[in-house]
């Protein structure tokens, strides 16, 4: 960081984008699996940057991923994940405001799940700004972004429920056909057993436990096979 300070009650810090150009994390999940996945943060200038890149943060982005741990492990940790839920609301919400043609950027309605995925990225990323850990899940997930309002679908599974947009749906089954896990005829836009069985196949080559579910870990890692 090239400078910080506290200020109204409000942590606030300056620091450069070219600084976190690539996180590596591994996502531990609950089956206890453990995936390496590779973010990248664009190089290019942040809305709002000066031309060297630099740009003010403040809140919870503004804390490393050290001092975001201890919170989440303390005493206040479920008001903590409140406000840091709220805060990747504001973060995501800015980013589909200043972006270009973009609706929504993320498939995932639940931030209080995105809080559990940065989280274990920052595990493995102790000294990184929170705010560049969230940056590179935003633009991880950016891929699966949509221009204009779509209708969301509650899709459910062996017991489990997920929620996502009509249009996600459509792309995961295309990577499904991509993947030669799903016949093209069966990729019509609705959540069936073909679709069910093909997720699965994937999700078991990805090394996930399978529930068959375009869940957020699945979508997190698809993303990399949209075309």
């Amino acid at each position: 960081m090239k400078g910080s300070h506290v200020g109204g009650g409000l942590f606030s810090a300056v620091f450069t984008v070219s600084k976190i150009k690539k996180v590596y994390e591994k996502m531990r999940m609950i089956n206890a699996i453990t995936i390496t996945i590779l973010l990248a943060v664009s190089s290019g200038q942040a809305y709002g940057a000066t031309k060297e890149g630099d740009f003010a943060v403040y809140g919870w982005g503004a804390r490393n991923c050290n001092t975001i741990l201890s919170v989440l492990q303390g005493d206040q940790a479920a008001q903590a994940r409140g406000q840091i839920a709220e805060w990747i609301s504001g973060y995501i919400t800015g980013q589909n405001r200043t972006g270009s043609s973009m609706y929504d950027l993320i498939p995932v309605k639940s931030h209080f799940a995105l809080v559990g995925l940065a989280q274990n990225i920052c595990s493995k990323n102790l000294d990184q700004p929170f705010e560049g850990v969230v940056g590179a899940i935003v633009a991880k997930f950016s891929g699966w972004g949509f221009s204009e309002a779509n209708p969301l679908v509650s899709l459910s599974h062996n017991g489990q429920t997920v929620e996502v947009n009509e249009l996600t749906l459509s792309r995961v089954q295309k990577v499904l056909v991509t993947n030669d896990l799903l016949d093209a005829a069966a990729a019509d836009g609705k959540f069936g057993p073909q679709t069910a069985s093909a997720l699965e196949n994937w999700q078991k080559a990805a090394g996930l436990t399978p529930n068959g579910l375009p869940d957020m870990v699945t979508l997190f890692l698809m993303a990399d096979q949209l075309e």
